[in-house]
């Protein structure tokens, strides 16, 4: 399943990088405007393949059985600041607005986490939120967090068509993609939420979808409150 699918995610961007890196070796692209076109496609395009290629290794870490880097404790609002930028970023290069609600007496609180594994996470979540949610009316990903109980909880959640009951049940199942499925859908392997999940359970907390019928999408990183 992981090779089929793979192929084809792998196929698309390798092609326009050969085609566009061609024309423009040849300058046969001769107004500014389509040369900038075309090197922000290949920028996106790199940029989609590292994506891949990150969640195929941690994936392959984690099969070996392979610790994290480093789990410890970090207060919930500087793991947040670390991460948000890059997020942000992804989300205007799909045309979207990522809006962050902290509660303001959680900022400092500590939660004990691997901040680069967070970050793959919550990186993975928004990137399938700008594949999914992308024609929705209201564009914006909304990420929240605060402190409930003994967990931190940071939620991701869309305006986009949200997932299927069918869908619900293989969810967080690795390499779910066939190379037709990749084809005639968005772009992806299947792997990011599996990968997500599990790194979440690595660090002793989870990764959930939460059911709200007709309101998009919307997943639950939890993770231990260390104070």
């Amino acid at each position: 399943a992981f090779v089929s699918a793979v192929t084809h995610e792998l196929r698309t961007p390798l092609t326009t990088f050969q085609m566009y890196s061609e024309m423009l070796a040849e300058n046969m692209v001769g107004d500014e405007p389509r040369r900038t076109a075309y090197l922000k496609t290949l920028e996106s395009e790199s940029q989609r393949l590292s994506h891949l290629v990150e969640n195929v290794l941690a994936y392959a870490r984690l099969e070996r059985n392979r610790p994290l880097g480093h789990i410890g404790n970090i207060p919930l609002g500087e793991m947040l600041d670390r991460v948000i930028e890059r997020l942000d970023q992804r989300a205007r290069q799909a045309g979207m607005e990522l809006r962050l609600e902290q509660r303001a007496d959680s900022a400092g609180r500590l939660v004990r986490a691997d901040p680069d594994a967070v970050g793959q996470i919550l990186f993975n979540l928004i990137d399938n939120a700008c594949k999914y949610a992308s024609r929705a009316a209201q564009k914006t990903i909304h990420l929240e967090a605060g402190i409930d109980g003994r967990n931190a909880v940071i939620m991701v959640s869309d305006h986009g068509p949200g997932v299927s009951a069918g869908d619900q049940r293989r969810l967080f199942q690795p390499f779910t993609k066939s190379a037709r499925e990749a084809a005639a859908s968005a772009p992806g392997v299947g792997l990011g939420l599996a990968l997500s999940k599990r790194l979440a359970r690595q660090m002793g907390g989870d990764l959930l979808y939460i059911n709200r019928a007709g309101d998009g999408a919307c997943f639950a990183l939890i993770l231990l409150a260390a104070n």
